[in-house]
């Protein structure tokens, strides 16, 4: 068994000379045998073993006598030992967590805690096998996708305040009958946690019943089948995660805190890209994937048939809604909290002269004309020409207000801006943010918007002054000067 576990460590780089590596220790017969086997695996690749125990709090001596047994173990092999006491159910309370998932947590942030005091860059834990085969199950029964189905990875990146930290699971490749056979040809005693007994907790109820029972009565192989089906699934994995980081640029884009897939790139790609392209965005946005499972994934995908505006809450704070032409998905308090601060204070430009719009990185210059019949007009998006003399108030540039209309035809007809938003097809979450140049509630010009003026203030016959407007990069700027 030794020798599989060396080999299964060489396989994957898990250890390597000069490593600090943090050693979760129970004092259960998985993690006593990872404590022993990497202590014969540091006389060949010399490195530095730290033991982390951590007390729960919740079975009084017995979880003494543990801490106890893994202090004398420690001593004996010549490996620095650190405890930590957590009240794990007061934690799970406080949190709104399981005892299973409070206990995870805690032991956790203990790792971590001796690796930033230590400088260790190593964590090592001990799921072997069975571990593995009670996830795939666990995820299975909760409708997991391919990659809760993958199961346990034998390396996993951590990122903390003072850097990468590498979690290793050295005896992922043995079962727990070899690790028992192990310590008992060895002589080594383990203790033994009588709550690994009950049926109390679901893991326990897959393992003693579930689990169990596919060993006795239908192949006594199911614990390696299991694990090899979870291998071949997490290769299935890799490839399909290759090809969705092949489509993701042209699928996805992001702007500012939020994310777009457009509908018609996406509607082109086989069922399991797109899956694959929504989990990555949703990765993107929260920083892993717990919480978020295949049935929000269908949500996000399902928000292609509905209509502009439909809205879907999911797990961690995101938000997908439905927009025109792609789903857009952000966070709502980071996002909301982004466009609430972009609200600009209103701008009156001098008449003539020039004025910074600091939103857009441009410059609007205006002039005042005299027209004379026949001069041609502009039609560059950048510039427009106004009648100077049918402008009744100040003009402003800002963003929307209530009451804000544009007139659409000659004949005088108007439009709310909301729905001359809604017509042109703008976004939603971008209408607050839009630069308007306005004349008091009417509408004269919406620049950056489809570049639309407002009907009443077009140079006719009739007009005798003309007020230009010409919008100037901040590189053409420094040119004039």
């Amino acid at each position: 068994m030794v020798k599989k576990v060396f080999d299964y460590v060489k396989k994957h780089h898990m250890i390597n000379q000069g490593d600090r590596i943090v050693v979760g220790v129970s004092g259960g017969a998985d993690s006593v045998c990872l404590l022993y086997v990497l202590k014969a695996l540091s006389l060949e690749i010399p490195c530095t073993l730290l033991a982390v125990h951590v007390n729960h709090g919740i079975r009084g001596e017995a979880a003494a006598g543990d801490e106890q047994y893994v202090k004398e173990t420690c001593l004996e092999l010549g490996i620095d030992f650190y405890a930590f006491h957590i009240d794990v159910r007061g934690m799970a309370a406080v949190q709104g967590l399981s005892e299973e998932e409070a206990g995870r947590n805690a032991r956790y942030q203990a790792f971590l805690e001796i690796c930033k005091r230590n400088k260790c860059n190593k964590i090592a834990v001990a799921h072997n096998m069975n571990d593995n085969a009670e996830t795939v199950l666990f995820h299975l029964l909760r409708g997991a996708g391919m990659k809760g189905l993958s199961g346990i990875e034998p390396v996993r990146s951590l990122k903390t305040e003072a850097g990468k930290v590498l979690l290793v699971r050295p005896l992922l490749q043995v079962e727990r009958y070899e690790i028992e056979n192990y310590l008992r040809e060895e002589g080594i005693t383990y203790r033994t946690d009588a709550t690994n007994l009950t049926e109390d907790y679901s893991r326990n109820k897959i393992r003693n019943v579930i689990l169990a029972y596919a060993v006795k009565e239908i192949n006594s192989g199911a614990v390696r089948n299991i694990n090899e089906s979870a291998l071949k699934i997490g290769e299935a994995l890799e490839f399909i995660d290759a090809c969705v980081a092949d489509k993701y640029p042209g699928v996805v884009s992001k702007e500012k805190d939020s994310y777009f897939i457009k509908i018609e790139a996406l509607g082109k790609e086989a069922e399991v890209i797109r899956k694959g392209l929504v989990r990555k965005v949703l990765g993107q946005l929260s920083g892993n994937l717990k919480g978020l499972e295949a049935k929000h994934v269908e949500a996000v995908l399902k928000l292609t048939k509905k209509q502009v505006g439909k809205l879907v809450h999911l797990p961690r704070g995101i938000l997908a809604s439905r927009e025109y032409g792609s789903i857009r998905l952000f966070k709502k308090e980071e996002t909301a909290e982004k466009e609430a601060g972009e609200g600009m204070s209103p701008i009156r430009p001098s008449i003539p002269g020039k004025c910074f719009i600091p939103q857009k990185g441009k410059f609007l210059e205006t002039q005042i004309l005299n027209y004379e019949k026949n001069m041609p007009i502009p039609k560059n998006s950048c510039m427009k020409w106004f009648d100077y003399d049918k402008i009744e108030n100040a003009v402003e540039i800002r963003n929307r207000r209530e009451g804000d209309y544009i007139q659409i035809n000659s004949e005088g007809g108007r439009k709310k801006l909301k729905d001359f938003f809604i017509d042109q097809k703008i976004p939603k979450h971008l209408r607050d943010s839009q630069i308007l140049i306005a004349d008091g509630s009417h509408i004269m010009w919406i620049p950056f918007g489809g570049e639309r003026m407002s009907e009443r203030y077009k140079v006719d016959e009739a007009t005798v002054k003309v007020l230009s407007m010409k919008l100037i990069d901040l590189e053409e700027n420094r040119n004039d000067r």
